[in-house]
């Protein structure tokens, strides 16, 4: 019979997985107890990327046969112009991923306690339209947190190929050798981001890649001495992540005594923020591992030379320490502190079994996450900077008689519980230390993957997480090692695939320097 063919009245998300639809607006029911994204019902919002030229002219261009082919042998195939993929024009289409992922990725505002009282995904709706480079960084990086969480074939090729195109255009921007407005600089680190959640194939590397490329262009960009909330969080952001690089290389941050970033610190009247201040600290500790390492490889001639220059070292990692801990007080008044968690502490039942070990003291729970990346950041300094004090002394052949600060600003107060005692005996072992901080690093996981947070609790862990596990590969602590890796994998869960990377990710240099001193001919010298 004749009549007009069926067309389906279901949800464009419903019609695409070719399943039946209950119909119900503005959301069907069914995509939202399947966890899927109802795109809704109107046509004209289904997320295709077209060139403008394509969508005036319609869906598709074909090529009509020659006449002279008609009477040919017949084919199937039929020449279709494909159009440069190119960003979608329907500002609100975008709007609404964007806003479905930021809704996935970040957590409630109440647990950001920055005095900005923003975290940096939060600001690029600002940001929205002044830049196309700028637009398809933003639309990569939600379709590709998107996809990975509904498990979107489709929508994640969009994202790659979006990706890839904006990474072209980034290209040719640096290429022309002009100067550059901040959207460059801003698209980098966006970059770095994506990395997180959609790693490519070569893994680690295409992040450090943009970490680098990021440093490479801020100097070239226009417009620097116009600072803003937004500028001044993506500038703590690149400090951050250029300090990741150059722990790995023991290496002082490329930034490090650099005019161009002096007073980029988030002020106000109350002074810097706590987060910022232990960023600096922790280029201060990059920068000692670096000279550290080249007095123990290559030492000054001559015995006084020798205990004088070390000596120096050894008085610049206990001044460091100082700092450390005193800036922790003071973010301890502002922000508050740890405390052990609670037997009915919120957690996802699929990362239970994961996350339960008695290798570690009872977890802990902090009043805000930016309460908790601040300890996360404090820690990690600690772990880094105790081997190398324990490595100095052993050179020297000096005795401990320093006796700690942890024992004078301990930010939890409970050592007494925590395995590690803080006496003149016991203080000898600055590595002893080393493990503790990268214990109460892992006991933040719990907190930090707790549903409320989100992927960015998850996000905050990656780079205190990874030191602690590398720490305990180098130092053998098997057990605590594996539970790191364990840790790991179930962070491609929350969006962050990068955590397979992590899984085994050794820094070369840092695996050399500590085993430099862990082999018997060094613990006991003749």
């Amino acid at each position: 019979m004749g009549g007009i063919p069926f067309k389906s009245t279901g949800c464009n998300t419903c019609r695409r997985r070719k399943v039946k639809c209950d119909e119900l607006k503005p959301e069907c029911l069914r995509c939202l107890k399947n966890g899927h994204i109802c795109t809704g019902y109107e046509r004209s919002r289904v997320f295709i990327h077209k060139s403008s030229n394509a969508m005036e002219d319609g869906a598709q261009k074909f090529t009509r046969r020659p006449k002279a082919l008609l009477n040919g042998p017949r084919t199937h195939q039929v020449d279709k112009v494909g159009p440069e993929i190119q960003l979608n024009t329907n500002v609100e289409v975008r709007s609404q991923l964007f806003q479905s992922f930021l809704d996935r990725y970040l957590p409630q505002s109440k647990y950001i306690c920055d005095r900005t009282g923003k975290n940096i995904l939060q600001t690029l709706p600002d940001l929205s339209g002044s830049s196309l480079l700028l637009d398809k960084a933003v639309v990569a990086l939600s379709t590709a947190f998107l996809a990975k969480q509904n498990q979107d074939r489709h929508l994640l090729q969009n994202s790659t190929k979006i990706y890839g195109n904006a990474i072209q255009m980034l290209n040719g921007k640096i290429s022309s050798g002009r100067t550059f407005g901040k959207d460059v600089w801003y698209t980098t680190i966006i970059f770095q981001i994506y990395e997180l959640i959609n790693c490519s194939p070569p893994g680690f590397g295409s992040w450090i890649a943009h970490v680098q490329g990021s440093s490479a262009v801020i100097s070239q960009c226009s417009g620097q001495d116009d600072e803003t909330a937004t500028s001044r969080l993506f500038r703590r952001q690149l400090k951050f992540v250029t300090l990741c690089d150059a722990i790995g290389k023991r290496k002082a941050p490329g930034f490090y005594n650099s005019s161009a970033w002096q007073g980029s610190s988030l002020q106000d009247a109350d002074g810097p923020e706590p987060i910022d201040e232990l960023i600096d600290r922790l280029a201060d500790c990059c920068a000692l591992m670096e000279q550290v390492d080249s007095f123990l490889e290559d030492p000054v001639e001559g015995h006084d030379q020798i205990q004088s220059a070390g000596r120096d070292l050894l008085f610049s990692c206990f001044s460091l320490e100082e700092k450390l801990h005193r800036i922790c007080c003071m973010a301890q008044k502002e922000l508050g502190k740890p405390s052990v968690s609670p037997a009915n502490m919120t957690c996802r039942k699929d990362f239970t079994s994961s996350l339960h070990t008695h290798l570690l003291p009872k977890p802990f729970q902090f009043p805000s996450l930016t309460c908790a990346e601040t300890h996360l950041i404090y820690w990690t300094a600690l772990v880094l900077l105790y081997p190398l004090i324990d490595q100095l002394l052993e050179f020297l052949q000096l005795s401990a008689d320093h006796v700690s600060l942890d024992s004078c600003y301990s930010p939890s107060g409970e050592h007494a519980n925590s395995g590690v005692a803080l006496n003149q005996e016991s203080i000898a072992g600055f590595t002893t230390l080393a493990e503790h901080y990268a214990d109460q690093v892992c006991r933040s996981v719990i907190y930090c993957l707790q549903p409320d947070l989100k992927t960015l609790g998850a996000q905050l862990l990656l780079a205190p997480l990874s030191q602690s596990a590398q720490f305990y590969s180098v130092h053998e602590l098997d057990g605590k090692y594996r539970w790191c890796q364990a840790v790991f994998v179930l962070l491609p869960r929350l969006g962050l695939g990068i955590g397979y990377f992590l899984k085994d990710m050794v820094w070369p240099k840092y695996s050399f320097s500590q085993r430099r001193y862990l082999t018997p001919k060094s613990i006991s010298p003749e």
